[in-house]
């Protein structure tokens, strides 16, 4: 008896997650609605990533992240790295060109990450 009131004030702490009746479509919904502008940035700055960037360097670059108005292109440490840099004022005006509606106003290059979970 006296294990159990130990256990039951080491779990004490824990937090509970409320109980809901919400219904996956209205959490869909929800998240949508506070989500979707930037989603539709993020969507329209992949449809038009093949058309700014160089095929001969799409191979060697990808899309990274977005922080604010900064976009991070990861490229191939070496002469891919330094082209995707020299590149990155032309991709900017490119972007802006295409999708002005994105709001990227930086372009910053980083070097490629090979273990980043199942961004390939």
């Amino acid at each position: 008896m006296d294990e159990d009131k130990q256990l039951k004030g080491a779990l004490d702490w824990q937090y509970k997650p409320k109980r809901t009746d919400a219904r996956l479509g209205d959490e869909v919904v929800s998240y949508l609605t506070r989500r979707g502008r930037a989603l539709t940035k993020n969507a329209t700055l992949v449809d038009i990533w093949e058309h700014v960037v160089p095929p001969t360097l799409q191979p060697f670059c990808r899309l990274d992240k977005r922080v604010g108005n900064t976009l991070y292109l990861q490229a191939e440490p070496g002469p891919y790295m330094h082209q995707a840099q020299m590149l990155s004022s032309e991709l900017l005006e490119q972007i802006k060109q295409h999708a002005p509606r994105c709001g990227v106003q930086k372009i910053r290059v980083v070097p490629k990450q090979e273990n980043n979970g199942n961004r390939e």
